[in-house]
Order: structure tokens, then C-alpha cells, then sequence
């Protein structure tokens, strides 16, 4: 069974969170609507609470998104604020039905406490999302950030111990929430904490949208505070609290949204750049009735990690090879144009296959901090007389076709990959090719090409799609092939590039 990434448990987590969340708060408010005594604003409470708890959950699954990739940061201090935000509105729905009822007095004060603790918690996690996203730095910053740690601590446990000494507030008999005369305490937290961020927010190289939607959040529970007289027990506390986390997460959302775009139009030049690389011009020698050849190569994302290339090293020997890079996208991308300059620079008159992998091992390997690699398969025929001199770098077996037979597996010997270690040796072995023979070689994507049942294409299928026409042309055995490929796989994902190469010798 695959394990679950970071981001997927982040998902299974918060769903379990919100949906408990959201469906108390909704029994509890069926509760409190069905009390004889519940009057109008305790009602008003258990709407907004219920409500908010909705809220959250969509914002919630807006934040996760899709489950491919890992969270960002501050994404993560966001979905840590949108779950919190949720158990602010629940345990004030339970605040708010135990309130008032002698029988439940220390419930009462436990969910007092915890509300406490909440809006500390809010407090810290507001702080630390806005120095992710704003990326605060300098010596100040650095200080700061250690001080709203260590004051955490003194607050919180303020709260534990006023449930056993009434420091701040207390639940008397009846079960009624009083405020002592120290109460005030509760809210030093906030107020060495908001303002140092406030500056730092507006002092911040962000885009003034985002430091107006964070300046907001500290703001509008201020103004929330000021408005209800510093009441206590309003569900609209926490229902402000929620419209400025809609308004970070449009600002969110809408930042997200450019930065994909930007990223597209950057793929899609690396994809234009890439495909530019690869021989893209057929037939690519016309004056060259010797022998005909054909290449073709589909990522399974915008930019892929597979290269095939072909080139007359001089006017009698033709190289043509198929390489797999390990790894997808950008990464292979860049490691996989590297790895292709570096394999042609190899090549030259004389040089034979075995020295060219060897050579091209050693120049990989001595700047590969990432301990990239990548499997390659490369021939040189010699054109006057069809000798074929090839040597395998862990690379999928190539196909050849007798003139007047059938395509056959060619289980040929393999060196280690290159990058792996610079210490490897390759060998070479050669083949005779006669008039109308040809040599199909091709990437793991091929026979490693899945369907919606898990199902391999494999290399019998492969064989079966080479020989329903291989008599044909290079160029119509490829689009056999990958009709035989995308038939097979029908609409399940594409997860491997698929590259492939046919030549046929033709001889003078």
C-alpha cells in the first residue's frame, strides 16, 4: 500500500477535524434551539457558530486543492489557522450551551479555558504565516519571533492554573462566567504581539494587497472588541476572525493563480527549448539513401527526461541513441539537456561506443551533486558497410528486424547506469545489418505504459504492435506503435515519457 505524503495526511487529518466539528456544532445548536429557555441571541450565536464551521470546512478543501503536490509553508500555517478557526466555533457552541447551567459549572470553565487558549493559539499562528508568506527578516525579526515563542508559554499556562485559582475569570455557583480584576492579563498576549507585527507587516516588501488582508486580521477583532464593549461569549468574535481569513485566502488563491500562470508560460518555452534540442526535421539526411531514420518523443508532463539524438560523427558513421534520465519535469529536464550536450561532445571520429559511455560516466559523475542518472543505449553504424557497433547502459533491450522476418528482442549485455559511479566500465558488442534490416530501440515508457487496471503494455505487446507492419517505414512502425500504446491505455494517465527510434539500413 503507497504511504500518504505530508500533504495527503494533512487532508485526512483536517477532514476527520472538520467534519466532527461541524456536525457537534450542529447537534449542539438542534440542542440550544430546542431549550425552552434559549433566548434570541443565544440562537443568533449557535447560527454563526454552525455556519463558520461550514465555512472553514470549504476553505479547508479550497486550501488542499490538488493532492499531487506538496503543501507550501505558509499554506500549511493557513490550514493550521482555518482548523483552529473551526474549534473556536465549536467550543464556543459548547460554551455557549453549558453556560448559565449550575450542573455544568466546570465545563464551563474548561471551555473558557480553551477559548483562552484558542485565541492564543490564533494569535501565534496569524504571527507565524504572515512572517512565511511577508518573509520577515533582519536581527529584530529574529528576536521577535523567539520572544512570541517564549511568551506563549506564560500565557498559556496562566490559563491552566486560573482553573484552579481564579486569577482572571471564574464560573460561579449558578454557572454563570465572571470576570475577575485581573482579567485583563488574558488579553497581554495580543497586545505585545499584534502591533510589533503589524509594523513589520507594513514595513514588509509584500504587495500592498497582502499586507492590507493581514493588517485586517489584527484589526477587525480590535474593532470587534471596541463595538461589543468587550463582552464575552459572541460568536461574531470568531465570525470576524473567518471573513478576514476569506479575504487571505482570495489574496491567496489569487497570488497562486499567477504564479501558475506564470509557471505555464515558463514550462511551455522550457518545452519549446527542449523539443528544439532533439532532431525534430524528417527525413533529417535526404541526400542519404543509405538508411532512414525516425524518432519521436511524447513527456508525460510538459517537459520530459527522455532524449534520443542522431548525428554523422564523419560522412561514413552515423550515432543515434535513446537515453532515459532518472526522475520527471524540470529537474530531468535540465539534467537530461546536460547529459545530451555532454554525450555528443563524446562522440568523434574513432572513437568507438564503449569509450564514448565511458568518457560521458566520468564527465557526469564529476558534477552530480544530486546523484542524477540516466540509462542510454548508443550505436554506430558504419554506413558503407552496415556494421552496427553498440554498447547498453542499463537500458531497455533493443529490437531488431532480420529483412523478411520479425522484430526480436536483442538481449544484449548492460554496464551500469551513468552517474552512478564513476569507476564503471562499458562494453560494446557489434551486429551485421543487411539491406531492409532495422533497429528499434525505446524508453521504459513503453512497455511500462499502464492502464486504468494497473495492467502493463510489456514488451509483448511491443513486439506485436513492431511486427503487424515491419516491413513498413521507420516512420509508420513508430505511429504503429503508439497507437498500439494509447489503444492499451486507453484514458488512465500517461506516468513515463515514451520515446522511441527506428532506423532501417538500406545499404548503397
Amino acid at each position: 500500500m503507497k504511504s500518504l505524503n505530508r500533504k495527503q495526511w494533512y487532508f485526512v487529518i483536517g477532514l476527520i477535524l472538520l467534519t466532527v466539528i461541524a456536525f457537534s456544532c450542529f447537534i449542539l445548536a438542534v440542542r440550544l434551539f430546542t431549550r425552552p429557555n434559549a433566548v434570541l441571541s443565544t440562537m443568533y450565536n449557535a447560527g454563526i457558530d454552525v455556519m463558520g464551521s461550514f465555512v472553514c470546512a470549504m476553505l479547508f478543501f479550497g486550501c488542499i486543492g490538488d493532492l499531487k503536490s506538496e503543501l507550501e509553508d505558509s499554506t500549511q500555517w493557513f490550514i493550521l489557522l482555518i482548523i483552529l478557526t473551526s474549534y473556536s466555533f465549536f467550543i464556543n457552541e459548547w460554551e455557549g450551551y453549558v453556560l448559565g447551567m449550575a450542573e455544568y459549572r466546570t465545563w464551563c470553565l474548561i471551555m473558557n479555558g480553551l477559548t483562552k487558549i484558542i485565541d492564543f493559539a490564533l494569535v501565534y499562528f496569524f504571527y507565524r504565516y504572515v512572517r512565511t508568506v511577508l518573509e520577515f527578516k533582519g536581527k529584530a525579526a529574529s528576536r521577535f519571533h523567539r520572544f512570541v515563542i517564549l511568551l506563549l508559554i506564560p500565557a498559556v499556562l496562566l490559563i491552566l492554573v486560573n482553573m484552579f485559582i481564579p486569577i482572571c475569570f471564574s464560573v460561579d455557583a449558578d454557572g454563570v462566567f465572571q470576570k475577575e480584576k485581573l482579567y485583563w492579563l488574558v488579553d497581554l498576549y495580543l497586545v505585545f504581539v499584534a502591533p510589533p507585527t503589524a509594523l513589520m507587516i507594513i514595513r514588509s516588501s509584500a504587495s500592498v494587497k497582502q499586507k492590507a488582508v493581514s493588517i485586517f486580521f489584527i484589526l477587525i477583532p480590535i474593532v470587534h472588541y471596541l463595538f461589543t464593549g468587550g463582552a464575552h461569549g459572541y460568536a461574531t468574535q470568531y465570525g470576524s476572525v473567518l471573513v478576514a481569513l476569506v479575504l487571505i485566502y482570495s489574496v491567496l488563491y489569487s497570488d497562486r493563480s499567477a504564479r501558475l500562470a506564470s509557471t505555464k508560460t515558463e514550462l511551455y518555452t522550457a518545452m519549446k527549448i527542449q523539443k528544439a534540442m532533439l532532431p525534430n526535421v524528417f527525413p533529417p539526411f535526404p541526400e542519404r539513401k543509405e538508411f532512414d531514420i525516425y524518432a519521436s518523443m511524447d513527456p508525460a508532463k510538459e517537459i520530459g527526461g527522455d532524449f534520443y539524438d542522431f548525428f554523422l560523427i564523419d560522412d561514413d558513421h552515423l550515432c543515434f541513441l535513446i537515453a532515459d534520465v532518472s526522475g520527471k519535469s524540470v529537474p530531468a529536464a535540465l539534467f537530461m539537456m546536460a547529459s545530451s550536450i555532454i554525450t555528443k561532445s563524446n562522440s568523434a571520429p574513432g572513437v568507438s561506443p564503449e569509450e564514448i559511455l565511458n568518457k560521458t560516466n566520468k564527465d557526469v559523475c564529476f558534477r552530480n551533486p544530486y546523484d542524477m542518472f540516466f540509462t542510454i543505449w548508443l550505436g554506430i553504424l558504419e554506413i558503407s558497410t552496415g556494421k552496427l557497433t553498440a554498447s547498453n547502459a542499463g537500458h531497455e533491450y533493443p529490437a531488431i528486424m532480420k529483412a523478411g522476418q520479425g522484430f526480436e528482442l536483442l538481449k544484449d549485455k548492460h554496464g551500469l547506469v551513468i552517474g552512478a559511479d564513476e569507476d564503471s566500465s562499458y562494453s560494446e558488442y557489434s551486429l551485421q545489418l543487411q539491406p531492409g534490416d532495422k533497429v528499434f530501440v525505446y524508453t521504459d515508457g513503453v512497455p511500462e505504459a499502464t492502464d486504468k487496471n494497473n495492467v502493463m503494455f510489456g514488451t509483448d505487446r511491443l513486439l506485436e504492435a513492431l511486427n503487424s507492419e515491419s516491413e513498413a517505414g521507420p516512420e509508420k512502425i513508430l505511429d504503429n506503435v503508439r497507437t498500439a500504446v494509447n489503444d492499451f491505455v486507453k484514458n488512465a494517465e500517461q506516468f513515463d515519457d515514451l520515446t522511441i527510434l527506428c532506423l532501417e539500413y538500406k545499404g548503397k
